[in-house]
């Protein structure tokens, strides 16, 4: 029997194993790059993303609980809604050291009012209300990005 036949089981998994490195390197490095990136839009108190138009109507601390450790900044925005309104993500950055954080209102537990709603799909105006958890030494100011899915990023100055 010759060597390659013996071998054939483990030089059969190392095929497979080259082929998900080289997968998994192209999914997760080569196809982001290419991807055109959002425009960002340095909004003031307003702007038009994801087909609706956001106002900033203002930025709390430590509005929830929050665990040790920790406090919640409260952020609201009225949506104009509209036929053409779609969703969109937010996120919170700290200007001077660039850490950001995700909206974790579900995490804290934050119950919805009857004309409010998470910045989703609806033809008719709403409020909207993102809480994220902060560690105690984030100060600000921050930068609230709110992606929509139309690769427009608006872009607003917090400073609770």
């Amino acid at each position: 029997m010759t060597w390659f036949r013996r071998q054939r089981i483990a030089l059969l998994a190392l095929a497979v194993a080259i082929v998900a490195v080289v997968g998994a390197y192209v999914w997760l490095d080569v196809l982001p790059s290419i991807r055109p990136a959002a425009r960002v839009i340095e909004a003031g108190s307003s702007a038009d993303v994801a087909g609706q138009t956001l106002s900033l109507s203002g930025a709390e601390w430590d509005e929830f609980e929050a665990p040790e450790g920790t406090r919640s900044l409260s952020v609201r925005f009225t949506s104009s809604g509209g036929p053409e309104a779609g969703s969109c993500t937010m996120s919170v950055t700290e200007t001077t050291t660039a850490r950001t954080w995700l909206s974790s209102r579900d995490g804290v537990d934050v119950p919805y009012d009857e004309d409010e709603r998470s910045c989703t799909i609806d033809g008719s105006s709403y409020r909207i209300l993102a809480v994220f958890l902060l560690p105690d030494d984030a100060d600000g100011p921050f930068r609230l990005d709110v992606e929509g899915g139309d690769d427009v990023t608006a872009r607003f100055l917090v400073e609770p």
